[in-house]
C-alpha cells in the first residue's frame, strides 16, 4: 500500500508489440486510405514545422481508442464527460496529440544535442524487427500485421528509434560528459535547497490500522471502530513510560504496520509527496517525537519523526538529472508549436475507431 501520491512520466510508450493491434486492411490499399480516403503520406499536420503524416496520426488515434476502450464492456461511450467538460472523444484526440508531440520533442532534442551513436541505434532497430518477425512466425505475417495496422514499417523503425532515443537523451543529456553536465557544486545547491526540514522535507515511519481494502474501499463502520481501538491501543503501549521508545516503536511497526509498502527506514518526503494529513502530523513533530491518532484516508497512522535524510552528491546526481530532463521535455511540450494543415479534414475518433475495428 503506497501513501505517496504518483508521480507520472510525461513520454507516453508506444504499444509497439504488434500481436496487439487490431485494424482491416488489404494489401492493395492503405487502412487509412481506406477509411478515411486520405493518402497516408498526407501531411495533416505539423508539429515545430515538422510534418506528421495522416499514417502516423491515425495510428496513435487507434492506439489510445484501444486503450480506451478496455474500460468499458458495451463499447465506448464517447460523450461521456472525464473531467472539466472534456469528453472520452475530446480526450482520444488530445492524447493523441499529446503523444505526437512528445514523439516529436525527443526527435527534435536529439537533432539539437546528436547524443545517438548511429551503430548502436541500428542494432537496437535490427532486434527489435528480428524480434517481431520471430513473434510472427515469418516476414510475410510480420507485414501483414503491419497493413492490417494501418502502418508501413518505417513507421514503426520510427517510433521504436524514438523511445531508443528518448532513453539515451535521459541517460546521457545532464550527466557526466554530457552537453548539459551538472557539476557537483549545482547539485549541491539543489541539495541546500530542497533538502532538510528548513525546506519542508521530512522523514518518518509509521504504524498504518488501514480501514479500507485493497481496492481502497472502506471497511465497514464495525471494521473502522475495530481498528480505531487497535489503534489506540498501541498508542497508549507507546506512551507508556519505555527506556527504548525507538525500538518499543519499532518493535510495534513490525507486530501492527499494516502499510506493506513502508521501507524499514521509513519515508523520506517533500510537500505533495504524502497525503496531507500524514506530511502536516510529521511537520508539527519534533525529531523522534510520537503522534497522536493520524486520520486519513487510508486509516489510522502512529507516526515518529526522524532527523530529516540530508543525502549526498553522488546520491543525488542522478535523480536530479533525470529531474532537469523532465523539466526541460515538459517545456518543449508545452511550447511546441502545433498547426493543422488547412486543406484537410481529420476524421473523428469515434467514426474512424468504428471502421478501424470491424476488420473484415
Amino acid at each position: 500500500m503506497k501513501i505517496r501520491r504518483s508521480v507520472f512520466t510525461l513520454f507516453l510508450a508506444a504499444i509497439l508489440m504488434l500481436v496487439s493491434l487490431a485494424g482491416c486492411g488489404s494489401k492493395e490499399e492503405s487502412l487509412v486510405k481506406k477509411i478515411t480516403g486520405t493518402d497516408p503520406e498526407t501531411t495533416v499536420l505539423t508539429i515545430n514545422d515538422s510534418a506528421i503524416s495522416a499514417e502516423l496520426y491515425y495510428y496513435w488515434l487507434s492506439i489510445v481508442c484501444e486503450d480506451v476502450s478496455a474500460y468499458y464492456t458495451d463499447g465506448i461511450q464517447w460523450d461521456e464527460v472525464l473531467y472539466d467538460d472534456v469528453t472520452v472523444a475530446q480526450y482520444v484526440q488530445n492524447t493523441a496529440l499529446d503523444t505526437l508531440i512528445q514523439y516529436q520533442i525527443v526527435t527534435d532534442l536529439d537533432e539539437e544535442y546528436k547524443l545517438q551513436d548511429a551503430e548502436e541505434v541500428q542494432a537496437y532497430l535490427d532486434e527489435m524487427i528480428a524480434n517481431n518477425v520471430e513473434s510472427f512466425g515469418s516476414e510475410e505475417a510480420f507485414n501483414e500485421s503491419l497493413a492490417n495496422s494501418g502502418v508501413t514499417r518505417d513507421t514503426i523503425l520510427y517510433l521504436y528509434k524514438t523511445q531508443y532515443l528518448y532513453s539515451d537523451l535521459q541517460d546521457k543529456l545532464y550527466a557526466a560528459g554530457g552537453p548539459l553536465e551538472v557539476s557537483d557544486e549545482t547539485v549541491q545547491e539543489y541539495i541546500a535547497q530542497n533538502y532538510g526540514a528548513e525546506n519542508g522535507s521530512y522523514s518518518a515511519k509509521h504504524i498504518l490500522f488501514k480501514t479500507v481494502d485493497d481496492t481502497n474501499t472502506p471497511l465497514s463502520d464495525e471494521e473502522i471502530a475495530q481498528k480505531k481501538t487497535q489503534a489506540e491501543d498501541v498508542l497508549a503501549q507507546l506512551r507508556a513510560s519505555s527506556a527504548d521508545p525507538q525500538a518499543l516503536f519499532d518493535q510495534l511497526m513490525a507486530e501492527y504496520n499494516e502499510d506493506t509498502g513502508e521501507p524499514a527506514e521509513g519515508y523520506t518526503f517533500g510537500p505533495g509527496e504524502m497525503v496531507d494529513a500524514f506530511y502536516n502530523a510529521t511537520a508539527a513533530l519534533e525529531e523522534y517525537a510520537i503522534s497522536d491518532l493520524v486520520e486519513s484516508t487510508y486509516g489510522y497512522h502512529i507516526i515518529m519523526r526522524l532527523p530529516s535524510v540530508i543525502p549526498t552528491v553522488e546520491e543525488t546526481k542522478e535523480s536530479y538529472a533525470l529531474e532537469l530532463f523532465s523539466t526541460l521535455f515538459q517545456e518543449r511540450v508545452t511550447g511546441a508549436q502545433v498547426e493543422y494543415a488547412k486543406d484537410v479534414t481529420l476524421m473523428g475518433p469515434q467514426e474512424y475507431y468504428t471502421e478501424y475495428s470491424k476488420g473484415e
